[in-house]
């Protein structure tokens, strides 16, 4: 989750980074700006998921802000956090592409209450994501509907994927778990399945020695234990039927698991590849938060 918080009080900007960094939101990054003008240059560079925004500020107000990035239609979502409370501005404000306007002094609960449906709209994947595009035939990419059928049976009846728009690459994609999957007679690499680190617990309940103790532990450092990484391979393992080479009628064999937990080129050239030659979705199961996962065919 990337927020950009823009206001002309360091103090201010402080506070309400203090208030997001304890609600946990999935791998949290904040940027901040002390004016619209930085904060726009930042929008364009680095596409923040939510910009939180003061009204009155130096050389770009708020509002200005506000106007200029719904402009840019890249389906961020902006709100304002002011000292405004009439009205008329308020309406002004929505009118001009805020989805809500919180008025200064507010406390930690009232910023979360506000920001919970967009968090939880983003981390649906429920942005618009234009017209769907069919992978390649001759990519031995699976179904999510015949994934889910071997998850259910690996994981447990509750869990359910749904797709989801196209993940670019960016700081919040590791760590991750990386698994490989083959041709079984040539072993050439025939696809790549990336899954961060909430869809790398779900995927651990296939498991009953994962306690949530260790998965809490995993979320908060960023690592993996062995027991974990166990049954995450095992799960991979269960599913690979689903990998299915239309030609051979063959399913792929899982070559390969290893965690990431670095950034390195050729990640950023799998998220890169194009509509045609990948499926995005997410993995969810009840009691744990939704994880995502990046399946690339070759």
């Amino acid at each position: 989750m990337k927020i950009l918080i823009v206001d002309d009080s360091k103090a201010t900007v402080e506070i309400i980074r203090r208030a997001l960094e304890a609600f946990d939101y999935r791998r949290l990054t904040i940027q901040t700006a002390e004016n619209g003008v930085k904060a726009l240059e930042i929008v364009e560079s680095w596409h923040p998921d939510i910009v939180l925004t003061d009204w009155y500020m130096p050389e770009k107000s708020g509002l200005e802000l506000t106007k200029e990035i719904m402009q840019l239609n890249q389906g961020i979502k902006v709100a304002m956090l002011t000292t405004v409370d009439d009205p008329p501005h308020i309406k002004q404000a929505e009118n001009a592409g805020a989805l809500f306007v919180l008025s200064k002094p507010f406390d930690d609960e009232a910023l979360h209450r506000e920001l919970r449906p967009l968090v939880y709209a983003i981390e649906q994947g429920l942005l618009d994501a234009g017209e769907g595009v069919e992978v390649h035939e001759e990519l031995a990419l699976p179904k999510l509907t015949q994934l889910e059928k071997l998850l259910k049976k690996a994981v447990g009846d509750g869990i359910t994927l749904k797709a989801i728009p196209q993940q670019p690459f960016d700081e919040t994609k590791v760590p991750c778990l990386m698994a490989i999957y083959a041709d079984p007679d040539t072993q050439k690499p025939r696809a790549v399945a990336l899954l961060d680190m909430h869809a790398i617990c779900v995927m651990s309940q296939g498991s009953s020695k994962i306690s949530p103790q260790q998965l809490k532990q995993a979320l908060s450092s960023h690592t993996l234990s062995n027991e974990m990484a166990e049954s995450c391979q095992k799960v991979l393992e269960a599913s690979s039927l689903a990998f299915l080479d239309n030609q051979t009628r063959k399913s792929l064999k899982l070559k390969n698991v290893s965690f990431v937990a670095k950034a390195f080129d050729k990640l950023e050239v799998l998220y890169g590849k194009g509509a045609d030659k990948r499926i995005d979705f997410s993995c969810e199961l009840e009691g744990f938060e939704a994880g995502k996962i990046t399946l690339v065919g070759f």
